[in-house]
């Protein structure tokens, strides 16, 4: 018996489609990766989610599992180990379909009391593959913040794979062969799990990824980074695509593993040439705790992406005009941190070109 298990579930569309008519199968197939919908079919959805949604409900044990295949695994792994605690997360696509099935299953395990939380990640879709990378580099991102937690809390790590996509849980099951205790999943009809433990493996060296920083922070920040720019990298940590190369499972987790050790060393140069560090702010900079210093260096990485490519900043990174003309030359100020003595990087903007003038905390 496991006291406590952290169980993350992929979620696919099987609560809808299992034991369904074969013309809404098809129906169910034909919108699979589609985020909105026309009105007409996402009432159509709306209507036959909550219909499946009232029979899981409704049903016994057994013929949940038949009709649910993310509720069968979970199933198997409650008769596996009978935790005293169970924790659920459930990975859903950024689909409409994927978000009703995610409800659905949330909505059945809150109806035995168990505890649930979806992880959503922006473009998780099958049908996009730039936009399925980022998504997924995106939920590798959001487990790092806090799997290490719980494991050091005693809690069991458990990746369910027997629902969800087969491009989503290709990824996961090499994430899970990291981050979590087992990866486990049922094949179709079988009785038993399958179970797959962590691969005792070693990470690459932090010199490695600081002799090639400023390319896995261009990736991270989702710049466009040629194969040529790349060279020297170890091939297991990149995947070429088109002649430019973006993070594999194993890139995102040695990055996401060494980054605030190497963000916390020292001041990073900005990745745009748009952006200019005043001697004010490196000295400021120098000052800082090792945790604000990692936060400075991610709010620059996203500033220098607003920047050059336009991408929206972080709401943790908001870039705000001044009123009146409390600091100047400062026209605006640009979140780093917003607990304790908030800090802010204060600067003005020449022509395209953005000047950090000072950092302080919030006026």
């Amino acid at each position: 018996m496991t006291s406590q298990i952290l169980l993350l579930s992929t979620c696919g569309t099987s609560s809808l489609t299992n034991k369904a008519d074969e013309e809404t199968r098809s129906w169910l197939t034909k919108i699979a990766n589609k985020k909105d919908l026309p009105k007409t079919e996402s009432e159509r959805l709306q209507k036959y989610a909550e219909h499946r949604k009232q029979q899981l409900l409704a049903a016994k044990i057994t013929d949940r599992r038949q009709l649910s295949a993310e509720l069968n695994g979970i199933a198997a792994v409650l008769e596996r180990w009978a935790p005293s605690r169970i924790l659920h997360f459930l990975i859903q696509t950024d689909t409409a379909a994927g978000a009703a099935c995610a409800k659905i299953v949330q909505a059945v395990l809150g109806k035995d009391g168990q505890p649930v939380q979806i992880i959503e990640a922006p473009g998780l879709r099958t049908d996009d593959f730039l936009s399925f990378r980022e998504a997924l580099a995106e939920v590798t991102k959001q487990l790092e913040e806090f799997l290490p937690s719980y494991r050091e809390q005693g809690w069991k790590i458990l990746f369910n794979l027997t629902g969800g996509f087969k491009s989503v849980n290709a990824y996961l099951q090499a994430l899970g062969m990291l981050y979590a205790d087992r990866c486990v999943f049922l094949f179709e009809g079988a009785p038993m799990l399958m179970e797959i433990p962590q691969l005792p493996i070693k990470l690459v060296e932090k010199d490695v990824i600081r002799k090639h920083l400023p390319v896995f922070r261009k990736l991270e920040r989702r710049y466009s980074v040629a194969e040529s720019e790349a060279a020297g990298i170890p091939d297991a940590l990149l995947l070429p695509y088109d002649g430019q190369v973006t993070t594999s499972v194993w890139g995102n987790y040695v990055w996401i593993g060494v980054r605030k050790e190497l963000f916390k060393e020292r001041l990073l140069e900005p990745l745009s040439p748009k952006l200019e560090i005043s001697d004010a702010v490196r000295k400021a900079f120098d000052k800082l705790e090792d945790k604000r210093r990692v936060e400075v260096n991610d709010a620059l990485d996203a500033l220098s992406a607003y920047l050059d490519l336009g991408k929206e900043l972080p709401k943790s990174n908001t870039l705000k005009e001044l009123k009146g003309n409390p600091k100047p030359p400062a026209t605006h100020e640009l979140y780093l941190w917003s607990d304790g003595s908030a800090g802010r990087l204060f600067g003005h903007f020449d022509k395209d070109h953005f000047i950090a003038d000072s950092l302080e905390s919030h006026v």
